[in-house]
């Protein structure tokens, strides 16, 4: 395999990896958040993590071709700093979107290093698609986070943001 070819399949490999730690992240999360709002956003992200993962492995399939069976053992690392099975406290709801935006810009950064990677144009197409969708998590959870700082409620409904009971 050649060193960009190889190059490739490692930025796939991580980015399954990751997706599939994103689906449990946001699922776990969304099992503790009680705004109905907010439960339906989380869960939504869950979704979209699981539709990542099809499509990198789509990626793979035709960049490196095969399956990539040989996943590392951790994606981006971000997901390992999450609450576990315990319930979230108000403090939490702030971690909670800390850990979620740096997972976000990780993911976003190394689709972008995809993107600048390769020659192909619908791959490239594919990479800067993720690279806006994770863009767009981004600043849907870093406008929650303002709401409930009271700085912004552009991302509230009602009387409450998205992370209150």
């Amino acid at each position: 395999m050649t060193d960009a070819k190889q190059e490739m399949a490692e930025i796939l490999k991580v980015g399954i990896k990751t997706e599939i730690e994103g689906q449990n992240f946001y699922s776990r999360m969304a099992q503790q958040i009680k705004h109905p709002e907010t439960k339906k956003k989380v869960q939504q992200m869950a979704a979209d993590e699981v539709i990542h993962e099809r499509r990198l492995r789509e990626l793979y399939e035709k960049v490196v071709g095969g399956d990539p069976s040989d996943l590392p053992k951790e994606g981006m690392d971000i997901f390992k700093k999450s609450f576990g099975d315990s319930d979230m406290t108000e403090a939490d709801k702030f971690k909670f979107l800390d850990l979620a935006m740096e997972a976000e810009l990780d993911a976003a950064r190394r689709y972008k290093k995809g993107e600048q990677a390769t020659d192909d144009a619908a791959v490239a197409k594919v990479f800067a698609e993720l690279v806006a969708e994770e863009d767009g998590h981004y600043n849907m959870l870093l406008a929650e986070k303002e709401s409930l700082r009271g700085n912004i409620d552009w991302f509230s409904y009602g009387d409450q943001a998205m992370m209150e009971e």
